[in-house]
């Protein structure tokens, strides 16, 4: 709540040939700060840009089945952790024998559908192509088409239901499922239904893949435009509605009042246990294999401002500004120079830092 007002700081920049002051107010850097997030989902982006082969790239989805949703609440990081190893072995398994090649995985775990349901899904950014296995080179596929969906979920269904039978002595499952037979004759019964993986066409501009794949990142599990109303002790909640919604059509939206204690028993249950990472890099993108990824070179906005004034936190709100045909907010707008010198109020004590 305190966010970008003085109660946590701010920046004064300062025109030396007038009396032009520019104010900033600070950040508070929470997850579930809806303006924090969009800054730093960018901060994640510019950081990963050019650690990424610059090839097309598909966007792959692995859900998690309902069954199995219930054990993961009660068994979060075990489960969660087998989640992603299965879905980027399954990927990096059938990359080494289809295409003699080491794809590049950038992996998101997301809990949440749009209406806050307990919804656990995990948002790939995958090379189409990456390193080949005898040498290290790039290497590009050349078709659109990876592979078929259904094929690459029953190897992920085989490969996590293998590790999830092995971390059984491990699981909290209650009385009905603590017998390995009865847990063996549960996960027989799910794997006889379809498991769901998306996979889409390949994206070829790298920085729409990295800024796709961002929004995923950094932000919280809801926006605030997602809150469409709170009167009295009631939030109405909007949300897509996919469910009704035909197939291949842009989704509807719904809407779904709930009392406030519902909506932050809703909300809190998608807060990650401490020290769980959310956003994990595998095969090409692991960081044995940096020093053999290709540098990309970012041709921007973003390098009007790369000057050897210190911007803290605040660079992207001065790019944004610069590529939405704003003014630029640190060129004093009475005498056209560049304002330097600068004011850090935190905590009511003020710091003047020198230019350099």
């Amino acid at each position: 709540m305190n966010c970008r007002t003085a109660t946590i700081g701010k920046t004064v920049y300062s025109c030396r040939t007038c009396d032009h002051k520019h104010t900033i107010y600070r950040s508070c850097k929470n997850r579930f700060c809806p303006t924090c997030g969009i800054l730093e989902t960018f901060n994640w982006a510019d950081r990963i840009l050019n650690n990424l082969l610059d090839i097309k790239h598909h966007h792959i989805v692995f859900t998690l089945p309902k069954p199995i949703r219930n054990i993961q609440k009660r068994n979060s990081k075990i489960v969660l952790n087998a989640f992603f190893d299965a879905a980027t072995q399954t990927l990096k398994e059938w990359f080494a024998i289809k295409h003699n090649c080491i794809p590049g995985i950038v992996a998101v775990l997301h809990t949440a559908g749009s209406d806050l349901k307990h919804h656990p899904h995990i948002h790939m950014i995958v090379s189409s192509g990456g390193l080949n296995c005898n040498d290290l080179s790039v290497k590009e596929l050349q078709s659109e088409f990876l592979t078929r969906q259904r094929f690459i979920a029953n190897k992920f269904k085989r490969i996590f239901s293998k590790k999830i039978s092995s971390l059984h002595p491990k699981l909290n499952l209650g009385i009905a499922l603590s017998k390995k037979s009865n847990f063996k004759a549960f996960l027989n019964k799910i794997n006889k239904k379809q498991w769901i993986v998306s996979i889409q066409k390949p994206l070829a501009n790298l920085e729409h893949i990295v800024n796709y794949v961002g929004r995923y990142s950094k932000r919280t599990c809801i926006s605030e435009y997602a809150i469409s109303s709170i009167e009295n002790e009631f939030i109405t909640l909007r949300f897509k509605d996919y469910k009704n919604t035909p197939r291949g059509q842009k989704p509807n939206y719904a809407f779904r009042k709930l009392h406030y204690t519902k909506f932050l028993d809703l909300l809190l249950q998608h807060v990650p246990e401490k020290g769980f990472r959310m956003v994990r890099y595998a095969g090409a993108y692991n960081s044995v294999y940096k020093k053999y990824i290709p540098q990309y070179s970012k041709t921007t906005a973003e390098n009007i401002i790369n000057d050897n004034v210190q911007w803290d936190e605040f660079p992207h709100i001065r790019k944004l500004d610069i590529e939405n045909g704003k003014d630029d907010p640190l060129v004093c707008p009475n005498c056209k120079t560049r304002m330097v010198d600068k004011i850090v109020l935190f905590n009511r004590n003020p710091i003047r830092l020198n230019d350099p």
